[in-house]
């Protein structure tokens, strides 16, 4: 009867154990998902980024994520207590006096922590990534709302580089815009002034404007995986930029995208996610965008290219433009590439002439002292083939009345490369482009070396994320597992101490073990290897000190 109750003892004192430890755990819980899921509603609920009912409902998705983090420590304070507080009452001595070792009595803190570290692994792969894209949708996807609150408290609006300041804003019906069809919103600007910065954060263009529109697109395969796309239509406008000072009467049509955060961060994907990511860097939106614009000109350089060719074997180029005219170039050829445009070079001893046939088959010649072939387009970021410019310099027409001529300046605008390369640039992989378009710096025209730097420079850190993220969740997942353990062989050796400070000398351990993680997280996207040394090192810390500590506690 003796052996047949100490083999039953185990099996009593487990199940006891475990039902403390659940039920004292899921009430911390409960109260530090609550505390924290309120704190970080607070900020976006303060900035006019929510409403009064979307907090609440913020708030209700943010218990999910908070979870990865309340979860250990919860368990950890619950093994403290629990474990304590049977410690105090002799129950853990009954039992080891009945022949239940030490390791025996800590059985239901490591079942539990093991369930608990799986529990975390799969929020962080699975659920969590669901629920931050869910909460980023509802503070970054409804653009005009958080613009419309912002520009109406008189601070500046951001997106993506581009900076908008309005004196005064309205949003209207799109229905009643002509040209806003397919338009989420539409906001009316009174007074805006426009800026553009550089990828060192400086200010390099801006604009000012009487009135303005901004139209906002949604989501959609159009837009290439961006959250929203915004078209700023302004009328009557002044610009300036580091190389230029405009002022025209004419319409200004201007596109950017605003991309979706939870697209733009790895840790809104799970491990599939990265790994497809890993493989194929242009599923990152700011990748994708940089890619496509790459490609764009990559293929205006080669239309460039094209045309040189053209003007130094024959002396002639014809090209097509976007409303079916022909142009006719004669001219010795193309001088040196300055961004994405060049000079066209007049023939020896004559100017350079051009025919523009228009549809009805009216030919309109022009001759011209200097010209310029442009390719750059104002909407990158929305432009799906190479659409180019030609101005002409002190330009004479065919139909100029007098001998001598009218000198002046003329454009002729819309003009489409003979072979557009853009479709098929774009549909390489993204080692791919960059290495047929010139990998490196050395000999890449001026248009794409800043794009290069940045592709290389921004998929090292990506590939160095990835493996950061993906280490950090197994990582979090396994300090969860020891954190129960510190808790449970704390409170044992510590019998005799307070409550509050045999928890205490379980959590700050616990504390230390998470913030080296989470440091160490961001080191190794910085500098690789030795990040994740820390992390694991952190991890392998704490479990040194749980084991040190019942080394002591099996000796008594």
């Amino acid at each position: 009867r003796t052996l047949r109750a100490m083999s039953r003892l185990p099996w009593t004192i487990w199940k006891h154990t475990t039902f403390e430890l659940w039920k004292l755990l899921l009430l911390t819980t409960v109260v530090l998902v609550g505390v924290i899921s309120f704190a970080i509603t607070i900020k976006p609920l303060a900035d006019g980024e929510l409403s009064a009912l979307d907090a609440i409902r913020f708030m209700i998705l943010a218990t999910v994520p908070m979870l990865s983090y309340a979860l250990p420590f919860g368990a950890g304070f619950a093994a403290t207590l629990v474990f304590h507080r049977m410690a105090q009452d002799n129950e853990l001595a009954a039992s080891h006096a009945g022949g239940v070792s030490h390791a025996k009595l800590l059985v239901p803190a490591a079942a539990s922590g093991l369930v608990l570290a799986l529990m975390v692994g799969l929020l962080s792969d699975q659920v969590i990534p669901r629920f931050l894209r869910t909460m980023e949708r509802m503070i970054t996807e409804d653009v005009a709302r958080l613009m419309v609150g912002r520009l109406s408290a008189g601070e500046t609006v951001e997106f993506n580089g581009n900076l908008i300041y309005a004196d005064s804003v309205q949003r209207i019906d799109p229905s009643t815009m002509r040209n806003a069809a397919g338009a989420e919103d539409v906001i009316s600007l009174y007074r805006p002034v426009f800026g553009r910065l550089d990828e060192h954060q400086r200010l390099d263009a801006g604009g000012t404007a009487e009135r303005a529109f901004i139209v906002i697109y949604r989501n959609g395969e159009e837009n290439r995986g961006a959250g929203s796309i915004i078209r700023l239509v302004a009328s009557n406008y002044n610009s300036w930029g580091n190389t230029f000072v405009a002022e025209s009467t004419d319409q200004l049509v201007y596109d950017f995208a605003v991309p979706g955060a939870f697209r733009d961060d790895p840790k809104f994907r799970s491990f599939n996610e990265l790994g497809e990511l890993k493989d194929d860097p242009r599923l990152l939106p700011v990748l994708r965008t940089n890619h496509d614009l790459l490609a764009l000109r990559a293929a205006s350089q080669a239309m460039l290219q094209e045309v040189d060719r053209s003007l130094r074997d024959t002396g002639v180029v014809t090209l097509e433009t976007m409303q079916g005219e022909t142009v006719t170039l004669r001219a010795r050829g193309l001088g040196k590439l300055d961004w994405l445009s060049r000079p066209i070079l007049p023939a020896q001893g004559s100017e350079i002439i051009v025919e523009r046939t228009r549809e009805n088959g009216e030919v309109a010649r022009m001759t011209a002292t200097a010209a310029t072939i442009d390719t750059k387009q104002l909407d990158e970021q929305a432009a799906m083939r190479v659409v180019a410019k030609i101005t002409l310099s002190e330009v004479t027409t065919s139909s100029d009345d007098s001998p001598a001529g009218r000198r002046r300046d003329q454009q002729i605008s819309g003009i489409l490369a003979a072979s557009d390369q853009t479709a098929s640039l774009r549909a390489l992989g993204f080692h791919e482009l960059l290495e047929q378009t010139g990998q490196g710096t050395e000999g890449v025209p001026p248009a794409m070396q800043d794009l290069h730097k940045y592709a290389l420079r921004r998929n090292g850190l990506l590939q160095r994320e990835i493996v950061s993220k993906a280490h950090m969740r197994v990582a979090m997942s396994a300090a969860c597992f020891v954190m129960v353990l510190v808790g449970a062989v704390v409170a044992i050796r510590l019998r005799e101490a307070l409550p509050l400070t045999v928890y205490l000398w379980a959590f700050f351990p616990a504390l230390g073990a998470v913030l080296a993680i989470s440091t160490s997280e961001q080191l190794a996207q910085d500098s690789g290897a030795f990040g994740l040394v820390l992390m694991w090192a952190a991890v392998l810390g704490l479990l040194t000190y749980a084991y040190l500590t019942y080394k002591r506690v099996a000796l008594r």
